[in-house]
């Protein structure tokens, strides 16, 4: 990643920087441990959670005739969500 951060300009390498950074205190809080999540059988794919997204977003607040203030739809995703 170094070397791409080195290669970047501006903004892309702003991003970048800020990218390793999250990485990097997130693997020294050892919360990347894939190892473990391995070993206890957890998925680690983002599948479920855009299955979810899927169902609760575009099935039920999605279609035909369905109009939403943003307060409100904002609302509902909430209520959704507990």
């Amino acid at each position: 990643m170094e070397k791409f951060i080195v290669s970047a300009v501006g903004v892309h390498s702003k991003t970048l920087v800020k990218q390793r950074n999250y990485l990097l205190h997130a693997s020294r809080r050892e919360r990347l441990n894939y190892a473990e999540v391995l070993a206890c059988q957890l998925p680690i794919g983002s599948g479920s959670i855009e299955s979810l997204i899927r169902q609760v977003v575009n099935l039920r607040m999605k279609g035909n005739s369905k109009f939403w203030l943003k307060e409100n739809a904002e609302i509902m995703l909430h209520l959704r969500c507990q």
